[in-house]
């Protein structure tokens, strides 16, 4: 049986910021689904073809009672509904299927994207296996956590590890505001376009100032090699750290070499304090309603 989670706010996130996300822009969820990793589009797309060439091995667990973390708020939780695991000294698969339960549409809409992303990843796997014939190696490994648990704020985190030629590491995070059911995305902490710009800049200069310090640090920036970074995106991975600052997040290959992992960096609450949609525009988070949300209901 997995283990639970226990997962809670720092005081410090509460002695930041006080209100809550309540002018955060309303959106037609019920007609929206959330979008999927890049990733998918490589996977193969029919699961029934799947379905068939399934070796006897596989083995799908329905675990929604093995894994139950514990009541997120009051009106969701997150269970194991399925937990894909194969193995054959050369190729493993180990995909754990997360599902929210309550919060209306806003969870149903992270549902379908996670079982889209996890069954396309099996999917892949199990055509690269039988072209594969057996010989080589390859795994995936999908896992998750809940990085925040309280009231009003809800955080997942889906990691995702391919390896064959070599190694792939990527994430994605959900963030829902309870008190709306309304799922939330980097841009829509913002005023406008220009807040992603003042991010942009403020990561192109934490790379270059770890670059000087230390030569065996790479980013791509005005590089030969690799794909330059060049801007964050409104749906770009994001989370708040222990002290409430503002941690922007990219997957492995990303915006560097392999060996630098998945990069992060942390943006300084002084920086995104003024970046946060004002109260009286009647949208957005704003600097005075961000730690009530986090930390509202938290042991």
């Amino acid at each position: 049986m997995a283990a639970q989670e226990h997962t809670q706010v720092p005081l410090s996130v509460k002695d930041r910021v006080e209100e809550t996300l309540s002018h955060l822009p309303e959106r037609e969820t019920a007609k929206k689904t959330v979008p999927t990793f890049h990733h998918i589009a490589r996977a193969a797309a029919c699961i029934a073809l799947v379905a068939l060439i399934l070796p006897a091995n596989l083995s799908v667990t329905c675990a929604h009672a093995l894994e139950q973390i514990p009541v997120l708020g009051r009106l969701v939780r997150v269970v194991t509904v399925r937990n894909y695991f194969y193995s054959d000294g050369n190729h493993e698969a180990d995909v754990k299927v997360p599902e929210l339960e309550g919060n209306g549409q806003a969870a149903d809409n992270i549902n379908r994207d996670v079982s889209q992303l996890t069954t396309a990843l099996m999917d892949e796997f199990y055509k690269n296996l039988e072209l594969s014939n057996g010989s080589g190696y390859g795994s995936i490994q999908v896992d998750y956590e809940t990085v925040t648990n309280t009231d009003r704020w809800f955080t997942l985190k889906l990691s995702v590890t391919e390896i064959a030629a070599s190694s792939d590491q990527y994430y994605q995070f959900y963030h829902m505001d309870k008190t709306k059911g309304q799922i939330v995305k980097l841009g829509d902490l913002f005023s406008d376009a220009s807040a992603l710009e003042v991010l942009t800049q403020e990561i192109k200069t934490q790379m270059q100032e770890q670059m000087a310090r230390d030569d065996s640090i790479v980013y791509w920036l005005d590089s030969e090699i690799g794909e330059d970074f060049v801007t964050v995106g409104p749906e770009r991975n994001f989370y708040w750290n222990e002290q409430g600052n503002l941690v922007i997040v990219f997957d492995e290959y990303e915006v560097a070499p392999g060996a630098m992992g998945t990069p992060e960096f942390v943006i300084d609450w002084g920086v995104t304090e003024k970046l946060l949609k004002p109260k009286e525009s009647g949208g957005g988070v704003n600097a005075e309603q961000l730690t009530a949300l986090l930390c509202a209901g938290k042991d």
